[in-house]
């Protein structure tokens, strides 16, 4: 336990460090961090011929040798080239250098709805979240109408521009009929909530829409200093029918078949809100 501990405290802070900004990878020139994920480095570059802007996405210098290295990020560059939306990042090309290897994608530009609650503060009412989850389910269903499961829709992966939202990091994705893991063919070693967020189903998507949802919901709450933490049922004031909804993605009521069921369900929802305020 103290070998393991001590090496990936090495890796962590030696192995992994990000390149300096200003580091030349092929054509490109590295102009920030983005962030440090389980499995890769995202940088902002500039390709110096044209002047566009890339996300570079470098493999773990730990895990070049590891199942969730290079063929990792390989098999993500198979999910992006085998999609085409103007809301999902698209890949340019994949090169090595050095024994390191890189992935090059479109730069979104915008804020992530993480940093929208965190650190804007922006607040969703109730029916202005439902719409905004549904927009994010529209390009699920996109991706499951191609037979690809992103398994890893949360607010720091969707972006919004011009109040439109862009769905990113498709590290996890997988294929429908693949194996949930590079490592395993199941993921029945994991705790059950991990379990449902990882499998190769829709429902993985659909539970993470729910929690999504969720954490907009919370962004208009505001708790008593003194108040003990409670479920979300308890703290949050949702109507009947929105409640149901939440019920229904987070699966603890009979949940939704696939993304269709959803949306023709929170449409009609939406109609009904929609038609008593105009009757008013």
């Amino acid at each position: 336990m103290l070998w393991q501990k001590w090496k990936a405290w090495f890796h962590r802070v030696w192995t992994d460090r990000p390149l300096p900004v200003g580091t030349r990878l092929g054509s490109y020139r590295i102009t920030s961090i983005l962030g440090l994920g389980s499995y890769g480095i995202a940088y902002l570059a500039v390709e110096e011929a044209t002047g566009e802007l890339y996300v570079l996405k470098q493999v773990k210098p730990s895990l070049r040798r590891h199942p969730k290295g290079p063929a990792m990020q390989h098999y993500e560059a198979q999910v992006l080239r085998s999609l085409s939306h103007p809301r999902i990042p698209q890949v340019k090309e994949q090169f090595e250098q050095s024994g390191h290897y890189f992935l090059v994608m479109t730069y979104m530009t915008g804020s992530t709805v993480e940093d929208l609650l965190f650190e804007n503060h922006r607040e969703y009412p109730q029916l202005k979240a439902l719409q905004l989850v549904m927009e994010i389910a529209e390009i699920v269903l996109h991706l499951h109408q191609r037979g690809i499961i992103h398994r890893d829709v949360r607010i720091p992966n969707v972006i919004l521009r011009e109040g439109k939202p862009y769905l990113i990091d498709f590290g996890l994705a997988r294929f429908l009929g693949d194996p949930a893991t590079y490592e395993s063919d199941t993921v029945d070693n994991y705790p059950l909530e991990k379990q449902i967020k990882r499998r190769v189903e829709p429902a993985s998507d659909l539970y993470a829409l729910g929690h999504f949802l969720l954490f907009l919901l919370y962004s208009t709450y505001e708790a008593s200093p003194d108040q003990e933490e409670r479920s979300w049922e308890e703290e949050l004031s949702i109507p009947g029918e929105l409640r149901s909804i939440l019920r229904r993605l987070l699966q603890l009521d009979p949940p939704y078949a696939n993304v269709e069921e959803f949306l023709a369900e929170a449409r009609s929802l939406l109609e009904k809100e929609k038609s008593s305020h105009t009757s008013q």
